[in-house]
């Protein structure tokens, strides 16, 4: 690949208006490198779930269904290290604690029944997520990328990242991802109230409130009402 390919990508990324067209961009520009699949998603924490933090999804569908099936986030070497570093690296490249543990080598065993055999990840800070990744997969053994493609592969994921938060931003103008309710209840919660003081504040019943959390939670894909919280001040949802 040529570095006037990349730029001719981050070109297009300003005119793409949808995501499918995002994707099969990137999926057609990286081919040159050697990588037939990718996938840009937030990296799940405490519990989160998978699905509902992917933005661009170019895995082999049958794989993105078991992957989120067994739940492989939680003990994939490559995912938990993208939580811990927002250095880009080689999947080969995890630390032995976290690649060479028995769950993650099965994850890794059961990829390449589906043509994934390594790949090259790029973690990034998210509005939307704790912190996002956008993993490169190959069905090559082994990557072979010299410094000069990682920082192509870098500028690429970086620029497709920009690309999906401009989209997204667009899209929560539309269609909010919470209520007004659904803030106040965070607000509260925040601000250290129980559900039954809420209640008594926002002058409805404690059910009413618990269930105006539980939806805001599912929004976001998270398990427990500070994680909530703390996606709502990152997307600058609510001001505590």
């Amino acid at each position: 690949m040529i570095d006037s390919d990349v730029f001719d990508f981050v070109e297009r990324c300003r005119r793409h208006t949808e995501t499918g067209a995002l994707l099969s961009d990137l999926l057609s520009t990286v081919k040159n490198l050697g990588f037939e699949h990718l996938i840009l998603s937030g990296v799940p924490l405490g519990g989160q779930k998978l699905a509902p933090m992917v933005e661009l999804n170019g895995w082999p569908k049958g794989w993105f269904e078991r992957y989120v099936e067994a739940e492989h986030a939680a003990v994939d070497g490559v995912c938990i290290y993208s939580a811990k570093t927002l250095k880009p690296f080689l999947w080969g490249e995890v630390p032995a604690k976290w690649s060479d543990t028995e769950a993650s080598r099965r994850v890794a065993g059961e990829a390449t029944e589906f043509g994934i055999c390594s790949g090259f990840a790029v973690p990034m800070l998210s509005v939307h997520h704790w912190q996002s990744v956008l993993s490169f997969a190959s069905s090559q053994k082994a990557c072979i990328l010299s410094p000069r493609q990682q920082v192509q592969l870098v500028t690429m994921a970086v620029y497709a990242g920009m690309s999906i938060q401009a989209l997204s931003d667009t899209a929560d103008d539309a269609d909010s991802v919470l209520t007004d309710r659904e803030k106040e209840v965070l607000l509260w919660a925040a601000a250290g109230k129980t559900s039954s003081e809420t209640s008594q504040i926002l002058g409805l019943t404690e059910r009413t409130v618990k269930w105006h959390t539980a939806r805001a939670r599912d929004a976001f894909g998270v398990g427990t009402t500070t994680q909530a919280v703390v996606e709502a001040v990152r997307r600058r949802l609510i001001h505590p």
